[in-house]
């Protein structure tokens, strides 16, 4: 893309936004994504569901301590998974790598949450997901006893209320779900990215939608979401977010599918 606007002029907002990015169609690609083969993962239908907890997180505590929390879950996982060198390093922002946790995996690392409040406070945040979606992967926070809510009816209307916030991608509540995810990724040690590109300033994306900069960190957090998603996830078996979908149609039929179609990519 040219720094310049197409009539040579001052380069517009759009242009300084998306200047490392390489357009494809009506897509456009960060730079460490440009050499990768890209496969499309729908966001409504998959990473949704995959990512709904950091949301949840950021929705309870504020961005800063939804952040701090959603980094901490990962962080026990991903060292209880290196430590039994059982798999490769897993993107610890899906809920279905937990899946892949074994029970002593799990109880190692609740025992390494509860050196800290980050344990209860995942519970807190998490209680309504799991009483709601009981064989959600990240039911093993709640050691066998899953929560009950009081008030079942009032809680899921609270809670449609939510999701229906992150089905548009480039808004703020979603964008700030998929930045906790690619925060994870940097910390656990999946993605390294070269000075001088956009995620490089990754925390100004707390500013998002306020900048320049946030915007375009903003875009390569998408596409990068994408990518990785390709790379972790396979729509064809799809446990969790297939699961995610038909419990909700059980729980209370509605329909989301102007929503859904306004924004499907």
């Amino acid at each position: 893309m040219s720094a310049k606007s197409k009539k040579g002029g001052n380069p517009t907002q759009q242009d300084r936004v998306l200047a490392d990015h390489k357009r494809v169609g009506n897509r456009f690609i960060p730079p460490w994504l440009q050499f990768v083969p890209l496969v499309e993962i729908r966001f409504v239908d998959f990473i949704l569901p995959e990512l709904l907890w950091l949301a949840i997180l950021n929705d309870n505590f504020g961005l800063a301590k939804g952040a701090e929390l959603a980094l901490a879950l990962p962080k026990v996982a991903t060292k209880v998974n290196i430590a039994r060198d059982t798999a490769p390093n897993k993107w610890f922002a899906l809920t279905s790598s937990y899946f892949t946790l074994t029970k002593e995996q799990k109880q190692q690392s609740i025992k390494l949450l509860q050196s800290s409040d980050d344990l209860r406070l995942l519970k807190q945040a998490l209680m309504p997901l799991i009483a709601f979606y009981p064989e959600c992967p990240l039911n093993f926070l709640f050691e066998g006893s899953l929560p009950q809510l009081e008030a079942f009816e009032t809680s899921l209307e609270r809670f449609k209320d939510f999701l229906s916030t992150l089905f548009d991608k480039y808004e703020k509540p979603a964008t700030l779900m998929q930045a906790n995810a690619i925060y994870i990724a940097f910390v656990t040690g999946l993605l390294k990215v070269a000075e001088g590109l956009s995620l490089a300033n990754f925390p100004a994306v707390a500013d998002f939608p306020e900048t320049e900069e946030s915007k375009r960190i903003a875009t390569s957090v998408r596409a990068t979401v994408n990518g990785l998603g390709g790379n972790y996830l396979d729509p064809k078996q799809s446990v969790w977010s297939n699961y995610f979908w038909n419990r909700g149609l059980e729980l209370q039929p509605c329909n989301y599918r102007e929503i859904y179609e306004t924004h499907e990519q």
